[in-house]
């Protein structure tokens, strides 16, 4: 079995290389255990810095291509399109891999090959790589996304790529391409698994795109919960206008 990784690179200089290792890691341990393991990295020509560490372990890497994109759903569009995995996922380069708990996730998958998205838990940490908070994994349905709270578990989650090719790619949001891809999924009727356990970090800085631009996931959240029947009375909806004006009169400095 095979798991493609694919990493959208641009302008991270504190934070790819941790990246790197923790896919190169898992792809080490995951040899031992039979299973196989490509990384795939797009980079839209970022600076000097990120540039000297691609090279630094381009050989390690099954690709690297250096060119300029229209995003990171663009980068992360090559990936769906070269990789060869049976499942594949993306890692964006402030966030890493527990690559224990892929492990074990590996091994759920190859009982239940038939899983076509599976997610675990995650962890949040600062820039110096310390929790600061936990999530445990919970399962999602597409009504409580479109409806109630559109929270995903995106890093470490793994989709089958006999079920999602004919789905499609994701869609040209700025940040929220993936709230919109797991909820095509699960319209189509995904066969989900949720791993109890730990699979990957999440890293919050102030440079993030979720600590920067909050309203932008906002008004991106409304728009894709509304395609997929969101109504005015839904909870989403007033909570998340709220939300907006809170952060028109409070903005992040």
């Amino acid at each position: 079995m095979t798991f493609s990784i694919i990493i959208p690179s641009f302008n991270q200089a504190d934070y790819i290389e941790e990246t790197l290792m923790s896919t190169l890691q898992l792809k080490s341990m995951a040899k031992e255990k039979g299973f196989e393991v490509e990384i795939l990295v797009f980079d839209s020509e970022s600076n000097e810095q990120v540039q000297t560490v691609l090279r630094k372990y381009a050989s390690q890497l099954d690709k690297l291509e250096i060119k300029k994109d229209k995003g990171q759903y663009d980068a992360i569009n090559k990936g769906i399109t070269a990789c060869k995995g049976d499942y594949w996922t993306w890692l964006n380069t402030d966030d890493t891999l527990d690559a224990e708990g892929v492990l074990r996730l590996m091994d759920v998958l190859s009982r239940k090959p038939q899983t076509d998205y599976i997610y675990g838990g995650i962890d949040y940490i600062n820039e110096q790589g310390q929790i600061i908070r936990r999530f445990e994994p919970v399962a999602v349905d597409f009504q409580t996304l479109v409806t109630k709270v559109p929270g995903i578990f995106q890093q470490g989650s793994f989709f089958r790529t006999a079920f999602t090719k004919p789905l499609g790619l994701l869609k040209p949001y700025n940040c929220c391409f993936d709230y919109e891809f797991v909820l095509r999924c699960l319209n189509a009727g995904a066969n989900m698994e949720v791993c109890p356990f730990k699979v990957a970090n999440f890293r919050q800085h102030s440079l993030s795109k979720t600590g920067s631009i909050t309203p932008v996931f906002i008004r991106e959240q409304l728009l894709i919960s509304k395609d997929y029947g969101r109504k005015p009375w839904h909870f989403l909806s007033w909570f998340s206008q709220l939300r907006l004006i809170k952060h028109t009169l409070f903005p992040r400095t």
